[in-house]
């Protein structure tokens, strides 16, 4: 099957970078959805196709300012970080399969009393409020998320060979989770706090950091805010994300670190794939900077 022809072009101050590496493709150009993202520069490409996009200085804007707004954990004077070089990641297999994900999830939870976005703690009832990435990202982002299946923008930190090979090649699942010593079982980590996100950014051969900015459908989310527990003598975790998942009532994990480990903060667990979209890697630098202080997020 054919690809669309490697290429280098600007467009709306955009710079396309065809990866002639992921250009081979199975399956029928029919199957992929007619429709990609508006401000995607390949969206109208009718074969399957992965680009790497340098982002213009307004798309560079908004995810800055998301980066600064979600800049805040208790206790701690945040690094001020300043992105270098944001790209956008263009994949029709993945966005197809993140899509599809996206529909299964909106249809199945718009079916229950409550509607996926609302997030409460189990047995409690009590209501957890949203992604810190939904509830503080500028209007432009925010506008694109979907509701119905709870989707948000979250943090990843990663080095940069795991996040290159995230942008090329998916999240690996069975790899993912070891550097949280899988804390919530086995899946992708998320932060909705980036100087949490950039704790697990080392500094890469360029001297700059990256960070990943994931679309994730979450979908009906299971909070647990006890990390582990003593049973027969031995320190047990208290929840496996994929075990959750599998029952079939949730999508997600939100583990809540304010309990297990007395910070304010909160990061999710997602065991499956297809729920997640790595949009954004952004390559950045830490400025320290002791005035620059973001006011407490409100809920």
């Amino acid at each position: 099957m054919g690809a669309c022809t490697s290429r280098r072009y600007r467009s709306q101050n955009v710079v396309v970078i065809n990866d002639p590496r992921r250009l081979s493709r199975e399956g029928n150009p029919e199957d992929f959805p007619p429709q990609f993202p508006e401000y995607w520069v390949t969206g109208d490409c009718p074969q399957p196709f992965h680009n790497i996009v340098e982002c213009g200085t307004e798309e560079v804007t908004h995810v800055q300012d998301i980066l600064d707004r979600t800049m805040f954990m208790a206790n701690e004077v945040p690094h001020k970080m300043k992105i270098s070089k944001l790209l956008r990641i263009e994949d029709s297999r993945m966005w197809h399969q993140y899509e599809r994900s996206c529909a299964c999830l909106s249809e199945a939870r718009t079916q229950e009393d409550e509607p996926a976005d609302v997030i409460r703690t189990p047995f409690s009832g009590t209501l957890q409020p949203k992604p810190l990435t939904w509830r503080l990202a500028p209007e432009e982002l925010r506008n694109r998320l979907r509701l119905e299946c709870n989707e948000a923008y979250l943090w990843h930190g990663t080095d940069r060979k795991s996040a290159e090979g995230i942008i090329g090649h998916h999240f690996d699942m069975k790899r993912a989770g070891s550097v949280n010593a899988k804390a919530l079982g086995r899946g992708a980590y998320f932060a909705e706090t980036s100087c949490l996100a950039d704790k697990y950014s080392p500094l890469g051969p360029d001297g700059l950091h990256s960070l990943l900015l994931v679309r994730a459908a979450l979908g009906r989310v299971y909070v647990e805010t006890r990390y582990t527990k003593w049973r027969g003598g031995r320190l047990k975790r208290m929840v496996s994300a994929k075990n959750v998942v599998k029952e079939g009532k949730y999508d997600s994990v939100l583990g809540d670190r304010k309990y297990a480990f007395n910070t304010d903060a909160r990061e999710y667990c997602v065991s499956n794939t297809s729920q997640l979209y790595p949009e954004y890697m952004l390559l950045y630098s830490r400025e320290d900077d002791p005035a620059f202080l973001p006011g407490q997020p409100g809920k």
